[in-house]
């Protein structure tokens, strides 16, 4: 690649030594100056091609540290796929007419499959197995809530997954088959219980590389140049056989980091050999493999979030895959092979548990009693944390990683909901990044989209703005452009949670390169790093924040080089 100067620019670099400048240069894919106009034409070489930005905003590549690409072509969900039709039903008399309606439009399908919505209309009026067989009694049916951490099942849905009323919970208090008070299956399955629901309909290799090709095109033009995939809970080797052969075929422009998930405390003994078997079998220059992912807790809404004090609606305390002590083993496994982890953490017990973990390795560490603690760990999503867990994550060096989209809501939840299951104060005090920032931890910014339907979400710039804001830019009526403006919504509590627009610049970038443990190679714009870049045409600064959702790059690139959609 020909040496190249990029001039007359607003450059944002995230060098903390040398914030702004004007210019940098690019040689074989590395910044090799970054300086004002006349320090990087001094240093360039005299055949060194000169890019005029006429004063363009320039910041680094972004780093989606917690994204789902295959997971989400497994779930399907686009427009143009009605086979797991998506509905935001209010009651559970829409949802069983949502259900008649799939089944009249498609009278000879084998099985019935579709998201209804929010769990919580069904809070005070539950379906159940019953309801769905006065549907459909001998053909399957699931239905499946917005959040993707439950299910109800029907009848038949039970007998062809294998559920009979002697079955037995993966984990108690989070991956269950719900039970009534007679001890009979109601129908509704919780967490992992639910992942031979994504095998029923494996997409092919076809479908699969259209869907990465969709998803990273997509990314790529928001300004996504880097992406840690979360993982995918079926058919590992068919997703990571694909990628290699895409990246192989020059298919993959950004950086893929895969991880093994751990759905199962089944599959902990024997993760580190599956991780060694992937990373040997399928790593390629830009398909890596560095990270074990464990799914450690669930979610608020189906009281299966790992808690302290129990749910203010149930008395519950939710679960975890495996016990702290278990919990400690695997970690310290981990370290002595050199395999960062990245843990689904969503209650402030789970995040505790994994917090105990890590002090007591470093102290083992430094005493000499274990192996010096060398690993990053990240724990994702922390929903609800503990006013005296918060400074823990800078003090143990534990990442914390959140998606802003739902500092808007909370995945669509109004406070009211949140203070309904977990007590009027602790309910306004969720999704703290703002709080955890501030005390010089590390955060990290993804998306953690799992629906093709709405492709908006998965921008790190729709982030940014919820980040800011902390108000939903779908909220309220559609100006005659079809546009929206989030100014109007309310302000999702605590309000004092609201991010600067340099924190999410830095969480979307290099800290994002700081959990990935590549931030000596990406994340800012310095000399010795790979030239990953975004051209804007306007000042984020200067921008109103109630635009940023729709902000798309001019130019995006990657190692010096322009990317295109695939």
């Amino acid at each position: 690649m020909k040496e190249y100067i990029v001039t007359n620019a607003q450059v944002y670099t995230q060098d903390t030594n040398n914030p702004w400048a004007e210019a940098f240069a690019v040689k074989d894919g590395i910044f090799t100056c970054v300086g004002t106009n006349d320090e990087v034409r001094r240093q360039a070489g005299e055949t060194a091609k000169e890019y005029d930005m006429g004063g363009r905003f320039i910041m680094p590549g972004i780093v989606d540290s917690h994204a789902h690409i295959a997971m989400s072509v497994f779930l399907g969900g686009d427009d143009e796929d009605d086979s797991m039709p998506m509905y935001d039903c209010k009651s559970k008399k829409e949802v069983l007419e949502k259900l008649r309606t799939l089944v009249k439009k498609h009278p000879f399908r084998l099985f019935y499959a579709m998201f209804y919505g929010k769990m919580e209309v069904l809070a005070e009026d539950p379906i159940t197995r019953d309801d769905l067989d006065k549907i459909v009694r001998f053909r399957p049916v699931i239905l499946v809530e917005e959040e993707c951490h439950s299910a109800i099942l029907n009848s038949a849905a039970l007998k062809y997954f294998g559920v009979r009323e002697d079955t037995e919970d993966i984990a108690p208090g989070l991956s269950v088959y719900e039970r009534d008070e007679s001890g009979r299956l109601t129908g509704m399955i919780t967490e992992m219980t639910m992942v031979p629901i994504l095998s029923t309909e494996t997409p092919t290799e076809k479908q699969l590389r259209s869907g990465i090709t969709k998803l990273i095109s997509y990314l790529i033009s928001r300004g996504v140049t880097t992406i840690f995939d979360a993982g995918n809970m079926t058919e590992e080797d068919m997703i990571f056989r694909t990628f290699k052969a895409m990246d192989e075929e020059g298919r993959i422009p950004v950086r893929m980091f895969m991880c093994h998930m751990l759905w199962h405390p089944d599959m902990v003994p024997d993760a580190i050999k599956e991780f060694k078997k992937y990373k040997q079998k399928y790593e390629t220059d830009n398909v890596r493999f560095d990270t074990m992912k464990m799914m450690f807790d669930g979610t608020q809404r189906i009281h299966t979030a790992c808690m302290v004090e129990p749910y203010a609606d149930t008395g519950t305390c939710g679960g975890t895959l495996i016990s702290e002590d278990a919990l400690l083993e695997f970690m310290r496994a981990l370290n002595r092979e050199g395999i960062d982890f990245h843990l689904h953490t969503v209650g402030e017990e789970a995040v505790r548990r994994v917090m105990n973990c890590v002090e007591r390795l470093r102290e083992e560490g430094a005493s000499g009693e274990g192996a010096p603690f060398r690993i990053t760990v990240t724990c994702a999503h922390d929903e609800v944390l503990r006013p005296e867990d918060v400074q823990r994550f800078q003090e143990l060096g534990i990442v914390a990683n959140f998606t802003p989209s739902w500092n808007g809501g909370n995945c669509g939840a109004a406070p009211e909901v949140m203070q309904n299951l977990l007590g009027p104060e602790r309910g306004l005090r969720t999704l703290q990044s703002r709080t955890v920032f501030d005390t010089g931890a590390v955060v990290s910014f993804s998306s953690d989209e799992v629906e093709l339907h709405n492709m908006d979400h998965w921008s790190p710039f729709w982030g940014m703005e919820v980040g800011v804001t902390r108000q939903d830019p779908d909220y309220g009526e559609a100006d005659a452009d079809g546009r929206k403006n989030g100014q109007t919504a309310p302000v999702y509590a605590p309000a004092a949670e609201r991010m600067t627009l340099e924190q999410m610049i830095e969480g979307y970038t290099i800290n994002g390169a700081r959990q990935l443990g590549i931030d000596d190679r990406i994340g800012s714009i310095e000399a010795g790093k790979d030239a990953d870049f975004l051209v804007l045409s306007e000042d984020l600064f200067a921008m109103d924040p109630y635009r940023l959702h729709d902000v798309v790059p001019e130019r995006v690139y990657i190692k010096g080089k322009l990317q295109s959609v695939l």
